[in-house]
């Protein structure tokens, strides 16, 4: 801004002098935008009242203006990085909105999953302990009786020899009979494509070892991992994987503690009743739900502290260059009316704020405030009603033009964070241009008292 400001007092003057324009005469002010910008001039009264009616009504829906602090409504839901990671998030065995926090001790950990599971919000609770099953004797007992019956099959005293060919397609007759059965008893629809698939399978040798494969070749890892697990003995936490009791155990015992939602975080209303209700009982929770939440109230609140700042020092410098706090005032109340229309478009366009454009309400007063200046700077010098004659209406006009073109730019930006920046910048700048060529002289009319009437009025 100061180079820029540097160049537009030295290089443009110089330019000016090498160059100068040919001045154009001012139209009648009766056609195109001298007539549009008129009425202000025409009608100051009702401009102001119109103006104070539009603003109180855009302050209706400032309750429901809502600040969208999920970070990945920023990104282009397109790329591929994006696209896998909501794949995820549809398997309900993923989660990236858990919460966690640490207990002191393992009485701790179960009273607080205990006390976190009991919430509506919050689907499960799991700590180490959950890793060691409950009721553990009673289970053995009935893996035990299973044992004695199974075991025998699962773990022969000697393995038969492989079946010969003719065994094998005896094997095949023997199923394909089967599958007709069932299939006449109407008991499986599926086994009568099963016996239609076994009458044009290949029954030579390496025909019927191909099928033995299919069929049968993952049964035996099957059964050895059914042994294994009929095989269980009493687990303590100390039985628990390394890795596992490393992860959810420090060294001096506290114990981790992972909250998983009940509903989909991905709803902004959702996570923030999730969070509130895991810190209700876990005050010091963390976590991705509770990191976005948090961040979106600081950002929230750093820039309403930042739009604060932003107007009481450009009011202040008003004052100060000026010297008037009633023309200060005058610059400053059609910005507060753009500021107050631009929420309020954001409500009604379904534009909610963002880490990316909610910069708008700090900008809106550095970029809005020099069209309000020219405009009051000018009124000064001429009489009441001949400001909308002159070309400082036009100029303050075309400037913003540029620069709504530059951030209309923006919005043609294929990152969502970014083109959402540049629609509502679009919509602030626009509103205040508004607001101050048409509302500022009418208000400085108003306040000036009334004037002679123009010409054609």
């Amino acid at each position: 801004m100061f180079i820029a400001l540097f160049a537009n007092l030295t290089v443009l003057p110089a330019m000016l002098s090498l160059m100068p324009p040919r001045p154009a005469p001012l139209g009648n002010g009766e056609a195109g935008l001298d007539r549009w910008l008129g009425l202000t001039a025409r009608r100051p009264g009702r401009v102001v009242s119109g103006a104070l009616l539009l603003g109180l009504a855009a302050a209706c829906a400032l309750p429901f203006v809502r600040f969208d602090d999920n970070l990945l409504n920023l990104r282009d839901p397109d790329s591929e990085s994006v696209a896998a990671l909501l794949d995820l998030m549809d398997d309900p065995r993923i989660e990236p909105f858990k919460a966690s926090t640490l207990a002191a001790d393992e009485a701790a950990a179960r009273d607080l999953g205990e006390r976190l599971q009991a919430l509506p919000e919050v689907e499960r609770a799991v700590t180490l302990l959950d890793f060691v099953p409950s009721d553990q004797e009673e289970k053995l007992d009935v893996l035990a009786d299973i044992w004695l019956l199974m075991g025998p099959a699962l773990t022969p005293a000697e393995a038969r020899p492989p079946p010969t060919s003719d065994e094998r397609r005896a094997a095949v007759e023997r199923l394909k009979l089967a599958a007709a059965t069932v299939t006449a008893d109407g008991l499986e629809p599926g086994a009568g494509r099963f016996a239609a698939a076994l009458d044009k399978a290949d029954t030579s040798e390496s025909g019927l070892l191909g099928l033995e494969t299919a069929l049968l070749g993952e049964l035996p890892d099957v059964l050895d991992g059914l042994a294994e697990a009929l095989d269980a003995d009493h687990i303590e936490l100390e039985a628990l994987p390394p890795a596992l009791v490393g992860r959810m155990r420090t060294g001096d015992g506290r114990m981790l503690v992972e909250i998983y939602p009940a509903e989909d975080l991905r709803d902004e209303a959702e996570r923030r009743r999730f969070v509130a209700a895991v810190q209700q009982v876990a005050p010091r929770a963390s976590g991705e739900p509770i990191i976005v939440t948090e961040a979106g109230r600081v950002v929230r609140e750093a820039f309403i502290e930042a739009g604060a700042y932003a107007g009481v020092l450009v009011f202040l410098l008003l004052v100060l260059v000026l010297r008037s706090l009633v023309d200060a005032a005058m610059i400053m109340a059609p910005l507060a009316l753009a500021t107050v229309l631009t929420l309020a478009a954001g409500v009604a366009f379904g534009l909610p704020l963002n880490f990316a454009n909610v910069i708008v309400l700090p900008l809106l007063f550095g970029l809005g405030v020099a069209g309000g200046v020219h405009i009051v700077v000018r009124d000064r010098e001429l009489c009441a009603g001949e400001l909308m004659r002159t070309y400082t209406p036009r100029a303050v006009v075309f400037s913003a033009l540029t620069t709504i073109g530059s951030f209309g730019a923006l919005g043609l930006s294929s990152h969502p964070g970014t083109a959402s920046m540049g629609i509502l910048l679009t919509i602030a700048i626009t509103l205040a241009t508004l607001c101050t060529v048409v509302v500022l002289p009418a208000l400085r009319r108003v306040v000036r008292g009334a004037a002679p009437a123009v010409a054609g009025e």
